[in-house]
């Protein structure tokens, strides 16, 4: 389908004085059948039903999602009259703390009660959280006191996520076929004063099983809860996006993909080489 839409095109106008930049309208056609700005699937939403939706299309050809081991009260998978993107609910569900009947309980480093290579795609979405069980905070009736904390598991301590991370990613890769897709959410996050890079941490996991690092969409946020209480003063940019990553189980043999841990070695060493 072609039609005319109007086009803002900003012309440069120069003077002895100033310069200004005015808008000229001009009607351009845009083809449907082909890619353009409308139509094309972009690497950052508000919507983080339409982000998995865009990877189903583009990595899981059009498919739901077979499993889902972080499923907790099936907030990816809510259905919606009013909605444009509705994602159908997987047909495995797991969680360490699930929050409805349809989900399995599964160990914080337990094994997914699936078969080696047994399904094409799964979701992950584990926690970021990084605070003590005992923490006033955590313990706190206060309307408003740590509501992250109190809708999701939290670690502590901090080895415990990057552990965990770790085993989840693997186990992702142990139970997908070849050429499997894995979808990874995360965030980066700050703990006692210092910035964890989870999402670049991930990504790093995921290459050293043996996954292949295919895309990164951004979810990006326009509010964030704010601590009210022991933070004065700000010392890190509070996070307002959140990661999804896109991870196949390809063979090495055929994987084109730079592997980063070699690439960094290799260019290390002709660095301290031409020294």
């Amino acid at each position: 389908m072609r039609k005319k839409v109007k086009k803002l095109i900003q012309l440069s106008l120069f003077n002895d004085s100033e310069f200004s930049i005015q808008p000229k309208v001009e009607e351009v056609v845009v083809d449907n059948n082909k890619l353009n700005n409308s139509n094309v699937i972009k690497n950052i939403s508000y919507d983080q039903k339409e982000i998995l939706w865009n990877i189903m299309q583009l990595y899981n050809q059009g498919r739901p999602f077979d499993c889902d081991m972080t499923a907790s009260k099936l907030k990816f998978y809510e259905y919606s009259k009013k909605a444009k993107y509705n994602i159908p609910e997987p047909k495995y569900l797991f969680d360490v703390f699930p929050q409805s009947d349809k989900i399995k309980k599964i160990e914080p480093l337990g094994k997914l009660p699936l078969e080696d290579n047994s399904i094409d795609s799964i979701v992950i979405d584990l926690p970021f959280v990084i605070s003590p069980p005992n923490a006033p905070s955590a313990k706190s009736d206060k309307k408003g006191s740590m509501i992250i904390f109190n809708r999701f598991y939290a670690y502590y301590p901090v080895d415990e996520m990057y552990r965990s991370y770790m085993h989840w990613i693997s186990e992702a890769y142990r139970v997908l076929k070849e050429n499997g897709t894995c979808v990874f959410k995360t965030q980066s996050t700050i703990s006692g004063g210092v910035q964890h890079n989870t999402e670049e941490y991930s990504y790093m996991c995921a290459q050293k099983v043996g996954f292949t690092g295919e895309d990164k969409f951004y979810l990006q946020a326009k509010a964030r809860l704010i601590s009210s209480g022991k933070i004065k003063q700000q010392q890190h940019a509070r996070k307002y996006t959140s990661v999804f990553w896109v991870f196949k189980k390809t063979l090495k043999k055929k994987n084109k993909n730079f592997n980063y841990f070699d690439l960094v070695e290799n260019m290390y060493n002709e660095e301290i080489n031409r020294q």
